[in-house]
């Protein structure tokens, strides 16, 4: 069983990057394949909506790294992606990475999605409430999408207080988070 991991964070050593390698460090001793993709360390474009993947079963007109994606999630038992929370959303690489997915979308039998794992880690540096529930509410929404197109839809965890860089490190609690989305997309 593969698991592939979406880092959406710029940061070497973000918050969000560490819970993501928790989490497929976990799933890999439990059996599974594990291969995580740093999206900022890609050359991925934008969405061009020019709707050639609708007319031509799934396949991107664009020939970049999300290339090398679409190959993985085809074969892939379960996604996670990982993001920072910047402006009250998601990063503008998870932005892209939701964006260029309008491609699987369209061509669910291609990429048979019906009944694979998806799960979200997502950090940000707030602890006030009411910004935790509004950012809560807009991963939600995001993962609708997944839902929406077939997937299972495991866990969206919103980690809370990371203003520092790695500071997750020295929160057993939200390392704790992490190695359960690990466990569990591999059941």
């Amino acid at each position: 069983m593969k698991i592939i991991g979406i880092n959406t964070s710029p940061r070497e050593n973000s918050n969000s990057k560490i819970a993501l390698e928790k989490a497929l460090d976990t799933a890999e001793s439990k059996g599974a394949d594990v291969k995580i993709f740093d999206l900022n360390n890609m050359n991925i474009k934008t969405c061009q909506a020019c709707d050639y993947c609708v007319e031509h079963k799934g396949e991107c007109s664009l020939d970049d790294d999300m290339q090398e994606i679409y190959n993985e999630i085809k074969d892939a038992y379960g996604i996670i992606i990982a993001t920072p929370i910047y402006m009250g959303n998601v990063s503008s690489l998870a932005k892209i990475f939701i964006d260029r997915f309008y491609a699987v979308m369209n061509s669910l039998d291609t990429y048979n999605v019906h009944g694979k794992k998806f799960s979200v880690i997502a950090s940000q540096a707030a602890v006030d409430p009411p910004m935790y529930e509004y950012i809560k509410h807009n991963l939600e929404t995001t993962v609708d999408i997944f839902r929406g197109i077939g997937f299972d839809v495991e866990d969206v965890e919103l980690l809370i207080g990371n203003a520092k860089e790695a500071i997750i490190n020295t929160k057993e609690d939200q390392i704790n988070k992490a190695i359960m989305i690990g466990n569990k997309i591999v059941r």
